[in-house]
């Protein structure tokens, strides 16, 4: 049997944050034939994205085996609510001023609420409507608000990298945008069929008509998606901790709204742009919240949205193909009737 005698070759110096490859070849003392063998080293320094993207790989991970030990065979809790409720929301958010920008807002909200429910409908702050269809597949009422987006005068000067795809640039007014109409805040109203597939699992497809709500409810177009959620805890439980995954899709005059560009509105870098109908983003997300009381509640989320393959990624008002965004707040009721209402609905 031939004996080798390895040797380092070449070796590079290792620096933090580098990826190097290192052949180790094992040379033949009879036959002198070389034999390769490459060991890879990696010496790299973890960012916050890439914690959170771990985070999502591994709560995916978690998900894939709770699902294959038999978590969809579990059987459906009803959910107790008081029927009357009255409170204060205080939210903060970080999100971009649309999906595919490098703008985002940070904001913070406060206001008071009221609730009034009964089996199948929620009167108040928070109107919900129920429709069994059949046991666990409901018709329900679907709400949404996108936050309008100010675009800068058309002679601003550009903030400090303002084309970077890895720039967060926290700003009211978007100077992507400079020059074009500002976009008014949209209501979103429409139907939501849910399938409460166990006490974990949700599939669900929203469908939303959305309007602004500045200078008249004007049509701007529809938007639908194809949703699944999976929380680890029952649907009864105080605590909530689980993600979802979002297709997110837009008719031609919602697309239009945020990511056609007319021709009166070209630029030398920004070229005019007709958006198509289709899919505008895959999104991710991860949540957790807990009832600390009976009358205070904690909760977040984290949003990863992802446009590498939407209609509208070559649209010049699109800076990144990722974004990151994240929902935080406090929910505390001053007051709770003794009556309550059993439902599906978390």
């Amino acid at each position: 049997m031939p004996k080798t005698l390895p040797s380092l070759r070449n070796a590079p110096t290792i620096r933090h944050g580098d990826i190097w490859w290192i052949n180790l070849d094992p040379i033949s003392t009879e036959r002198l034939e070389p034999r390769k063998l490459t060991l890879t080293m990696r010496v790299s320094r973890r960012t916050t994205s890439d914690r959170l993207f771990m985070l999502h790989k591994f709560f995916w991970s978690l998900v894939l085996g709770i699902l294959l030990g038999g978590v969809l065979a579990s059987p459906l809790a009803a959910i107790t609510k008081p029927k009357w409720e009255l409170g204060l929301m205080h939210i903060e958010a970080f999100v971009p001023h649309y999906a595919g920008s490098n703008h985002y807002y940070f904001r913070s909200f406060n206001f008071p609420y009221g609730i009034y429910r009964l089996e199948s409908l929620d009167v108040g702050s928070a109107p919900k409507l129920y429709l069994e269809l059949w046991e666990d597949i409901h018709l329900e009422l679907a709400l949404g608000f996108e936050l309008p987006v100010e675009a800068d005068s058309a002679n601003a000067t550009a903030p400090t990298r303002a084309t970077d795809a890895t720039a967060v640039l926290v700003r009211d007014k978007n100077y992507t945008r400079r020059g074009m109409t500002n976009q008014q805040a949209l209501l979103g109203v429409g139907a939501k069929l849910a399938w409460y597939a166990n006490d974990h699992l949700t599939l669900s497809a929203p469908y939303l008509n959305k309007r602004t709500l500045g200078g008249g409810l004007v049509n701007v177009g529809n938007n639908y998606s194809l949703r699944a959620v999976f929380d680890l805890f029952d649907r009864n439980s105080d605590y909530a901790l689980g993600g979802g995954y979002t297709l997110d899709y837009g008719d031609e005059g919602f697309n239009q709204f945020y990511y056609g560009v007319p021709a009166t509105d070209a630029l030398s870098d920004r070229s005019a742009y007709d958006a198509p109908a289709g899919l505008i983003s895959r999104n991710e997300h991860v949540f957790a919240s807990a009832q600390i009381t009976s009358r205070l509640t904690l909760y977040g989320a984290s949003y990863r949205t992802k446009l590498h393959d939407a209609v509208v990624r070559d649209s010049p008002l699109v800076v990144t193909k990722e974004n990151q965004s994240f929902v935080w707040g406090i929910r505390y009721a001053f007051w709770q009737s003794s009556e309550t209402v059993n439902r599906l609905e978390k």
